[in-house]
């Protein structure tokens, strides 16, 4: 009986979270774990609902206190190194990644985490290696073929850090990103005009991105 309550109250802060009412959808989740303190979806979503409600740093604050009484579930290393990427702190975010995987957790759904980090880093060969990993399941994602883009240009030829970004436009025209790391890089092969029709581009289509807006400025 008490399984069916758990459920019920689980998937009732499904729903108000889906429709954005967070408060509401903690209160759920934090019913559902009355019932079952070791209920690791309710703990998941507990964390999400704190991110919107709080902040990442208060979310961070729950993994941790939940770490502690159950360290053999590796969601919890998985959430954990997600919440420590949200906040930049890559490094130990890729050893959390890490520890997820030895407890059992599905490798490829760390693949765009460790892009991301390595991306951060700057250590593009890393992120062009997961980034690559994470598209073959995931090739609609259209950031991640820009970000590709950008760690093969680093590591590799402009012809195939392009050929990515413009695969990022073929299947969106009208998603500013793609021309903005395409401006990118123009701007670091030192082709100015290229850049510049690049970055007017994303401009047109994301009028309030502050990152395309210094771009501008720079070369007009």
């Amino acid at each position: 009986m008490n399984q069916q309550i758990k459920w019920d109250y689980f998937d009732k802060g499904l729903d108000y979270f889906d429709d954005e009412e967070y408060e509401k959808a903690l209160e759920f989740f934090e019913k559902a774990l009355e019932i079952d303190p070791a209920f690791e979806n309710a703990m998941a979503y507990k964390s999400f609902s704190i991110t919107e409600l709080k902040s990442l740093n208060d979310s961070l604050v729950f993994i941790n206190q939940m770490l502690e009484k159950y360290p053999e579930y590796d969601s919890l290393y998985y959430l954990k190194a997600s919440l420590l990427s949200d906040l930049e702190i890559f490094e130990e975010s890729n050893s959390y990644f890490d520890l997820a995987l030895k407890k059992g957790f599905e490798e490829d759904l760390t693949y765009y985490g460790r892009a991301y980090n390595y991306f951060g880093l700057e250590d593009y060969e890393n992120s062009a290696k997961y980034f690559k990993k994470h598209l073959k399941t995931n090739p609609d994602d259209l950031q991640s073929w820009c970000k590709l883009g950008y760690s093969l240009y680093h590591i590799s030829s402009m012809e195939e850090a392009l050929n990515c970004v413009d695969k990022a436009i073929e299947r969106d025209p009208d998603f500013y990103l793609p021309y903005f790391y395409k401006g990118e890089i123009f701007l670091g092969e030192g082709d100015n005009e290229k850049a510049l029709k690049c970055f007017q581009k994303a401009h047109q289509l994301q009028v309030d991105d502050s990152e395309t807006k210094k771009r501008l400025e720079k070369l007009t």
